[in-house]
């Protein structure tokens, strides 16, 4: 299983800034990397990253006047796994507490990246196109939708009552299963840009499938949501 949180670079990255630097010499941020090439030539890099980040903790004092609390700043080690494609600038951590590395690779590429949206609702049309199946919806039904019926709502979908078209506003989370490339994949994605694959051990293709058929659905902007009521014109 593989899972990630997808950033995305705003803007190209140079060919000379295309890498990913390793650092094993005991500082902070450490650095495990592997290198292979997946596509026409274009290289995969994944591993390991340990960085400090800012940490707040609440701090609890206890008298006779009662329980007093107060929030204290603090440094922690945060440990991630990760893979990234410098030349098409997406980077993919398996945790939120691991966007630092978002920053870290900002410097080494020259470039601004930001965690990005996912159009779930376009990606189940895509699976769904594909003859695919799905196990989980999550949707969310705003006021302004098209299909409105006055009241907002949200709900999830699990299985048999789980099948694209279901629920109604906009999707926020898809639980997909069909072939690519004549391999059967299975998982979830969200919104937020989360994304699991729960049988790609292979980083080559991960990385291929990520590239393929999950970074036409992002945005780094708040994107324009495909709404159920849309795709069933």
């Amino acid at each position: 299983m593989r899972r990630v949180i997808i950033g995305l670079a705003t803007s190209g990255v140079s060919e000379d800034r295309q890498k990913v630097p390793s650092n094993l010499d005991g500082s902070y941020p450490a650095i495990d990397v592997e290198e292979r090439t997946y596509l026409d030539g274009e290289s995969v890099h994944f591993g390991t990253a340990a960085g400090r980040i800012d940490t707040q903790e609440t701090d609890v004092h206890i008298d006779e006047r009662g329980i007093h609390t107060e929030r204290v700043e603090g440094r922690e080690v945060n440990v991630t796994d990760f893979i990234c494609d410098p030349a098409a600038g997406w980077v993919g951590v398996d945790s939120s507490n691991g966007d630092w590395l978002f920053e870290t690779l900002m410097g080494v590429w020259n470039a601004n990246i930001l965690r990005c949206k996912l159009d779930v609702t376009a990606f189940a049309k895509h699976v769904d196109d594909q003859d695919g199946n799905c196990w989980q919806i999550g949707y969310k039904h705003d006021l302004d939708d098209d299909d409105d019926d006055g009241q907002a709502k949200s709900g999830t979908m699990f299985h048999r009552d789980a099948h694209f078209g279901a629920g109604s506003g906009q999707y926020t989370q898809f639980g997909y299963s069909y072939l690519f490339d004549d391999q059967f994949v299975r998982g979830t994605v969200a919104q937020s840009g989360y994304v699991a694959e729960f049988n790609a051990d292979n980083p080559e293709f991960f990385a291929r499938w990520l590239k393929e058929e999950i970074l036409p659905f992002c945005s780094v902007d708040e994107p324009p949501q495909t709404t159920i009521s849309e795709v069933r014109r």
